[in-house]
């Protein structure tokens, strides 16, 4: 199972059955302070970085 912790995010992945589900709420992530923005560091992401992403 694969999900993500960005805010608003709620979805998982089942690699078994290659499909997506809702899940239960899970804890808020604490593995970086919250004054901290997603997708990284202040100033180290580029504006336009949803650009880059591979769709």
């Amino acid at each position: 199972m694969i999900t993500s912790f960005e805010p608003g995010e709620d979805w998982f992945w089942n690699e078994q059955t290659q499909q997506f589900f809702r899940g239960p709420e899970l804890a808020a992530p604490h593995s970086y302070p919250e004054s901290q923005p997603a997708p990284g560091p202040a100033g180290r992401v580029p504006t336009d970085w949803k650009d880059h992403l591979h769709r």
